[in-house]
């Protein structure tokens, strides 16, 4: 499932492209009625036909345009969304991290060819285009008049790029909560944008056991934790998501696919677990 950092990528690759451009052209997928589900098709693209594109804004997982008018377009990528940009002049890579659920395996679409599950279409007067790409259908793309302050943006909890608690603000938040650290970092009331991945590299980083009670952690494993978080989503947001360009020592290059003999880049034997009912990989060595 795409994290805050690629849909940190997307946001800004988005922006790019149509800041400041007037949209031409809105061709939604008009049979799809479960990823628009709070405004038909048709309501959608007559919301967007027309309007200027004047910046955009994010909170975790969801991101929005913001237009010279309201209502504004949401989007969430659900498990398999992604998001392809196409100028006159050439063709924007697609941000790395992703493997696509398709029967085409992912292969490039032909210049003239709209991609396949594409379930929106955005074209700019300038000619650039802006396509996403959802073969599951678990994304969502709605209109809302202030993103912030309405559901599903209005119950998150706090996003790592934005005001962040202390270490000493932290302690006391988790406090409250007993369920595995695993979980509740994977809690998004809390910690908006924060996924799978992100949690098991942050907790491997800060050496923390993902069986650990969030209750019971000390200060010096909170401050550990919380330098970890940031650190990771700010390397990842930097790279533009390219999990290639991820520093080698980290475990997300080891731990996908629940392989029985999985090692760090340093030799540590990795287990995969289910806490919080989510696939949990740590390194017993290493995390206490």
């Amino acid at each position: 499932m795409p994290e805050l950092p690629e849909v940190e990528t997307a946001r800004r690759r988005i922006e790019k492209a149509l800041k400041d451009q007037r949209l031409s052209d809105i061709e939604p997928d008009e049979k799809d009625l479960i990823v628009y589900d709070t405004a038909s098709p048709r309501e959608f693209r007559e919301a967007l036909l027309g309007a200027k594109v004047i910046g955009s804004g994010r909170k975790g997982k969801y991101f929005w345009l913001e237009l010279d008018r309201r209502p504004w377009p949401v989007f969430h990528f659900g498990m398999t969304g992604n998001v392809e940009v196409r100028t006159k002049q050439k063709r924007l890579p697609k941000w790395g991290g992703l493997k696509l659920h398709s029967k085409s395996g992912g292969k490039e679409t032909p210049e003239n060819q709209i991609p396949r599950f594409c379930r929106l279409r955005i074209v700019a007067e300038n000619g650039t285009e802006v396509m996403i790409i959802d073969p599951r259908r678990f994304g969502r793309i709605r209109l809302a008049r202030n993103p912030l302050s309405e559901p599903p943006i209005s119950k998150l909890g706090f996003d790592p790029l934005e005001k962040f608690p202390s270490g000493k603000e932290l302690i006391i938040i988790l406090g409250k909560r007993r369920a595995p650290i695993k979980a509740v970092l994977l809690d998004q009331s809390l910690f908006a944008g924060v996924g799978n991945w992100i949690a098991d590299e942050v907790l491997f980083q800060s050496r923390i056991s993902p069986h650990n009670k969030a209750s019971e952690l000390t200060l010096a494993q909170v401050t550990a934790l919380r330098k970890a978080l940031l650190s990771v989503i700010i390397r990842a947001v930097k790279v533009g998501a390219d999990s290639k360009r991820f520093p080698r020592h980290w475990l997300f290059h080891a731990r996908w696919g629940k392989v029985k003999d999985a090692r760090t880049w340093e030799g540590h034997k990795i287990r995969h677990e289910t806490i919080g009912g989510r696939t949990t990989a740590w390194v017993p060595d290493l995390q206490k």
